[in-house]
């Protein structure tokens, strides 16, 4: 940690990125949401399934709006090692829990990006990869998003319509998701932070369809109670 930061720390004490309590980068109780037992989640849009650890909460959220817009790389590990285990349990649920993995991130904006000095949701599947190379996960960060209204707040029927048409392959990484497709014929899988309606998954697995990749599920952190159901909690 650098000169800077220390006094930062000095003078602004670290807070839960969930709840706020002082003094810790994730307290306990915020900690034992990213070790939840994974569930699946058969969405409302798109027929791939989603998996993930937690069921959204403000908690949840609040982790990971502050990793991506407030710089707290401190939960990186965390999170990442969260977003692990979903991986795993949606491999576990179609049976292909051996060999590589393709990971596909879901889509930024080139503003968020530029803000964000990257997308957070490849740099959590990155770091994923690096803390669960068993799995041997290949991330290919191809998707981007065109300009729309953000997804919170909107009802099942808005959010398919505001994902519908809203993404596209990003030509400079195309060459590199044929290349990992030729060289690495296994499974692929989505990830998102959380899913809803699935509409935003739903459309990355049309757009990427048009390339022969056909996602086999999608992993996340958090699942709302937008999907028609919920699967029998699992344990990984």
């Amino acid at each position: 940690m650098g000169l800077l930061a220390e006094f930062g720390e000095l003078f602004l004490p670290r807070r839960c990125a969930g709840c706020g309590r002082e003094n810790v980068s994730l307290c306990t109780a915020c900690l034992q949401l990213l070790g939840g037992i994974p569930r699946a989640m058969e969405p409302r849009y798109g027929t791939i399934p989603v998996v993930g650890i937690a069921e959204y909460t403000s908690h949840l959220s609040h982790m990971v709006v502050d990793f991506k817009d407030n710089g707290r790389r401190d939960i990186l590990d965390p999170l990442a090692l969260g977003l692990a285990r979903s991986i795993t349990a949606a491999l576990e649920m179609t049976h292909s829990s051996s060999g590589p993995v393709l990971v596909i991130p879901a889509p930024s904006s080139q503003r968020a990006r530029r803000r964000r000095g990257g997308s957070h949701t490849a740099a959590l599947a990155r770091r994923a990869a690096e803390l669960a190379p068993e799995l041997r996960l290949h991330v290919v960060d191809v998707l981007r998003t065109r300009r729309r209204r953000d997804q919170v707040g909107l009802g099942a029927r808005a959010r398919e319509e505001n994902a519908a048409k809203s993404q596209f392959l990003d030509p400079g990484t195309i060459g590199e998701l044929n290349r990992t497709k030729a060289a690495e014929a296994g499974i692929s899988i989505l990830v998102d932070d959380f899913a809803t309606t699935g509409a935003t998954l739903a459309e990355s697995a049309r757009i990427l369809a048009s390339v022969q990749i056909r996602p086999a599920a999608a992993a996340v952190l958090g699942l709302g109670r937008g999907g028609t159901r919920f699967v029998s909690p699992f344990t990984v």
